[in-house]
């Protein structure tokens, strides 16, 4: 069945189209339909070599559907006809007397019962009066029905025992070959998250997480999936800053749709092999102009080991020029090469937004500190009214290390209290979640910024466009120089006032990206309004469009015993990894809107096999995985279905009722195909994501 429990990210189907058709991109294909391709081959060999022990005779094994006869090539070889169908979602092999259609199976078992020209007499509801063994010596002694529950259980397993089997030695190849895995440091935490709620930050390393020391990224999603939501998992963290070490329990939010803390992969400090249509921001203008592959060594003089360092450099200067020194490999070896990287001044479009309460609260922050607590609203910081809560941090920071007076609005009654502004170093992400609160980091606060115009500021691009406070922005579009279609946007609904993410992805586009608003007025009016930020003279963005590849470290069993154990886990996990989110997703825990089809299977699959073919094994070992288990789901017309029935006839001692079978099988049809339907849509965006 074509389905896989992970989260995806939809990809345009014009980008897409266009990396198909790009030779360099054929062995990946190559390697995807493969790989795929064997998962079902190994499945469906399964039930073929235990059917043939048994002595069933098997008369087609096909990867793929040939609906309607159609197919794109066969043989037969001896009694089974082997080939491959027009329509590749999954495989079968049909053996004699079996039929997963309900009608057909009940019109083979009537043939059953007047075998010999001798009707035989059903009792009440439609269950055989005579014992299952005088009944099976009805049917052909080579078909599947004629053979005893126990072999008929075997020939139904064998599929997801090959399957579990395939993903144990794929996964012990890839760990034998090595596979390159993200390591666990933190690049950014997402504003408001479970991570940044416990004072993670850029820079920090996760060394433990429930138990299991020198995790890899993986391991974090995978504890984080079918970890206890509600009491929370235990992590070690270990700041390279102060060289300090702290456990925390973190307890994973679900405003996703899935279970996340809230942390980004982590960056190193190479510059991507290929920067496709350049680099965003500042780093395009850097002179000379940064290259594919460039290491970055030195900032302003400075060594720089990690991402964090060279961030804490860039945010200490934000207005000035910077000389980053590189290592590049050029035509004649290796080379030091100096970079001036310009400052980027932030885009702004003029509008400040109503500033909401304060929806989480850093831990040991000088917020937490100070007594602000979730829930307070924020009305006057170092007596002044907060105004723009994205310029806060800004505005702030000449205040580092004084203490001054915050006034908050709690429980009706206005509280008085004194904090303590720290200097910011690092990076926090306000792109994702839902809702997007805005990160003031030198409080320690997030605070909820609506989607509702409290000012606008006089001659700014709003001011032009004929913005006036009290009208509401209902959804931003970006219309990018170059794309002749304009994106999705971003909804700013008053559930999720996602403003703060507006302001942050602007800052990425590319120098002329102009905002479509759509504006509603007091009187509940609509109209659209386009407006191009403008450069403010004294904001700026610390990043300045630097991208980075992800931190890796080679994961290589040294023995054949440490290949067959990594891998073993390995495929234990994926397989806790499905049972979990299925469980989770019944419990509407999470959204299943993050199902993929089969081709977000593809999608992910050639993702993999670009990384090497290690990780392409352990996508194939996950893939395996959950097609052993959602194959074996007690649902009639999968596998799980099958055995359910042959349980019952083992405990009874008599097949269940054909009617009644012929009933669950229908819903169990009905079911599987809406969920294809369900995920087609997921997959061709018919049916949004979030």
């Amino acid at each position: 069945m074509g389905m896989c429990v992970s989260g995806t990210v939809v990809v345009a189907a014009a980008t897409w189209a266009e990396w198909v058709l790009q030779p360099s991109s054929w062995w990946v294909i190559l390697q995807v339909a493969a790989g795929l391709g064997f998962v079902i081959f190994v499945h469906e060999l399964g039930h073929f070599l235990v059917a043939k022990a048994c002595g069933v005779k098997c008369e087609k094994f096909f990867l793929g559907f040939d609906v309607g006869g159609l197919k794109l090539l066969s043989f037969t070889w001896g009694e089974t006809e082997y080939g491959i169908g027009v329509l590749p979602l999954g495989g079968y092999v049909k053996m004699l007397g079996q039929h997963d259609n309900p009608a057909a199976a009940a019109n083979e078992a009537q043939r059953a019962r007047t075998a010999g020209g001798r009707e035989r007499t059903p009792t009440s509801g439609d269950q055989p009066s005579e014992p299952v063994d005088a009944l099976h010596a009805a049917w052909d002694p080579r078909s599947y029905q004629a053979q005893s529950v126990p072999e008929r259980m075997a020939i139904i397993s064998a599929g997801v025992i090959m399957n579990v089997i395939f993903a144990v030695l794929m996964a012990t190849l890839a760990y034998g070959l090595g596979v390159r895995e993200m390591t666990c440091a933190i690049s950014s935490v997402r504003t408001g998250g479970a991570a940044w709620r416990a004072g993670l930050r850029t820079g920090d390393e996760i060394i433990a997480i429930g138990g299991r020391h020198n995790p890899i990224f993986n391991d974090l999603r995978h504890r984080v999936t079918v970890g206890d939501i509600e009491r929370g998992i235990e992590f070690v963290i270990w700041r390279p800053a102060d060289d300090t070490t702290r456990t925390v329990l973190l307890k994973p939010d679900l405003d996703l749709g899935t279970p996340t803390i809230g942390v980004t992969s982590p960056f190193s400090l190479t510059l991507p092999a290929d920067f496709g249509k350049g680099l965003p921001g500042a780093a395009a203008r850097a002179e000379p102009a940064f290259e594919p592959g460039d290491a970055i060594l030195t900032a302003d003089g400075e060594p720089v080991e990690t991402y964090a360092n060279l961030l804490a450099v860039l945010t200490r200067k934000p207005a000035a020029t910077i000389t980053i020194g590189v290592d590049r490999r050029g035509a004649d070896g290796r080379e030091r090469v100096e970079i001036a990287l310009p400052p980027q001044r932030r885009r702004v479009t003029g509008l400040t937004m109503a500033v909401g309460p304060v929806k989480a609260v850093q831990a040991d922050s000088p917020a937490a500190a100070a007594g602000i607590e979730r829930g307070d609203l924020v009305s006057r910081i170092n007596g002044e009214p907060v105004g723009n809560a994205l310029t806060l941090n800004d505005r702030l920071a000449p205040l580092f290390d004084r203490r001054i007076p915050i006034t908050v609005s709690r429980g009706g009654q206005e509280r008085e209290l004194t904090v303590e502004p720290r200097a910011v170093t690092w990076r926090d992400d306000e792109t994702t979640g839902r809702g997007c609160p805005v990160s003031v980091s030198s409080l320690g606060i997030a605070l909820e910024v609506s989607s509702l115009v409290a000012d606008v500021a006089a001659g700014s691009p709003a001011a032009l466009a004929g913005i006036v406070p009290g009208e509401r922005i209902v959804r931003a579009t970006f219309l990018v120089p170059g794309q002749p279609q304009p994106n999705e946007g971003v909804p700013l609904t008053t559930e999720e006032p996602n403003w703060p993410a507006v302001v942050s992805i602007v800052q990425q586009l590319p120098v002329g990206t102009r905002l479509r608003l759509d504006v509603e007025s007091a009187a509940g009016k609509h109209r659209d309004v386009d407006l191009e930020p403008t450069e403010a003279e004294d904001l700026f963005v610390s990043e300045r469009g630097l991208v980075f590849e992800p931190v890796y470290r080679v994961v290589r069993a040294g023995s054949l015993g440490e290949a067959f154990r990594r891998g073993g886990r390995k495929a234990w996990e994926d397989l806790s990894l499905v049972y979990s989110f299925l469980g989770k997703l019944t419990s509407s825990k999470i959204s299943p809107r993050l199902l993929g089809g089969p081709i977000e299977i593809a999608k992910q699959a050639g993702k993999s096999a670009e990384e090497g073919f290690g990780r392409l094994l352990l996508f194939l070992t996950m893939l395996s995985a959950n097609l052993a288990v959602v194959n074996f789901l007690p649902i009639p017309v999968l596998d799980g279905g099958h055995m359910v029935f042959l349980l019952y006839e083992l405990v009874r001692g008599k097949p269940p009722g054909g009617q009644v079978v012929g009933i669950l099988s229908y819903l169990g049809l009905a079911l599987i195909l809406t969920l294809m339907m369900f995920v087609f849509g997921l997959d061709l965006g018919l049916i949004p994501r979030r």
